[in-house]
């Protein structure tokens, strides 16, 4: 049994928890961490867990094997440096950073402590999104043309400034760091690295300073094109759909059914399993600390896909097209 402490104690950190506590035979909650001392009893009381004073106090304890972090996204690279020169396996959520420096920082700090990174990308683990993997690998497709992807809820709506994603240092262009990137993963999973970036984004009707609405077209290196839309106040929707030679795939994501329309027949809905996410994820993780199993999104991709989240706020802030990371692009392609 893996023994995990969460770190950063708010809504997210209470969804993973309940995902896996008392449900997992792989992995555990057994201490947490938050500045505030109200949050640290209250997180330990609902699940029961310890709690400590301290990072540096969690990072200290030999009975911890692996940490949960949760935390704002400035502070996901230094913390996980930490974690790692602590010999602490981490599961840190998207965006893995804010940039992609402080991602190769973070990398190369797990690299040479040997612990496991996993970013917390959980559409990747969707039914829906594995079906499109499959058709892709499976050359269903043919030629792929274009992806298009839109995820868009009504979260920032209630922000206030005290929030941390209020913030334009950690919701750059409005909601691609707490939305869209879930879809980059998931569009450049299918497709490979994008390339080049031409984005805007705006402030339409939250109530801070952050942009609400984005949309961001791609160029693939394989030559496909795509799309990204992401409002960050409207009702919930998280849907890919990819087009194809041979095939068009209409997936939303979250769902258990896709539609899928061959060239030369008739449009068919395959419904699917539905998966906890959430739990599949962790316990996957689980199993690479314990070296059973490697965790799906290597480290490169998920620096890779916050190359792209960079180049869509570099694009929105000039209006001109921006060309992605080649470094993180070539290592994007190391293992699908």
């Amino acid at each position: 049994m893996l023994n995990a402490a969460s770190i950063g104690l708010g809504w997210w950190s209470d969804e993973l928890a309940a995902a896996i506590q008392g449900r997992s035979e792989l992995v555990r909650v057994v201490s947490c961490y938050s500045r505030s001392r109200d949050k640290r009893i209250a997180f330990s009381r609902k699940f029961d867990t310890g709690h400590h004073d301290s990072f540096s106090d969690v990072l200290s304890d030999d009975e911890i094997d692996a940490v949960i972090l949760s935390t704002p996204h400035s502070l996901h690279a230094d913390q996980v440096v930490q974690a790692a020169e602590a010999g602490k396996h981490v599961f840190v959520e998207k965006p893995f950073t804010l940039s992609v420096e402080s991602a190769r920082k973070a990398m190369d700090a797990c690299s040479e402590s040997g612990v496991v990174l996993a970013v917390g990308h959980n559409r990747r683990f969707a039914s829906s999104a594995n079906r499109l993997f499959r058709m892709q690998e499976n050359g269903e497709f043919g030629t792929l043309l274009h992806l298009e992807a839109n995820f868009s809820a009504s979260g920032a709506l209630a922000y206030t400034s005290k929030k941390w994603r209020a913030s334009r240092i950690e919701s750059p262009a409005g909601g691609i760091a707490g939305l869209g990137i879930h879809l980059i993963d998931t569009i450049c999973r299918i497709a490979g690295p994008i390339v080049r970036v031409h984005a805007q984004a705006t402030r339409r009707a939250v109530p801070v300073d952050i942009d609400d609405t984005t949309s961001a077209l791609f160029a693939f290196e394989s030559g496909a094109t795509g799309y990204l839309g992401c409002a960050f106040a409207c009702p919930y929707t998280c849907f890919v759909n990819v087009y194809g030679r041979d095939a068009n795939a209409f997936a939303q994501i979250d769902g258990e059914k896709l539609q899928v329309h061959y060239a030369g027949k008739r449009p068919e809905i395959v419904p699917l399993s539905r998966v906890d996410t959430l739990l599949a994820e962790i316990e996957e993780f689980a199993l690479a600390c314990r070296g059973e199993r490697t965790y799906r999104i290597s480290p490169a991709q998920a620096a890779c896909n916050v190359a792209v989240m960079e180049a869509i706020a570099k694009s929105a802030e000039i209006g001109a097209a921006v060309e992605t990371d080649e470094s993180s692009r070539s290592a994007w392609k190391h293992r699908q």
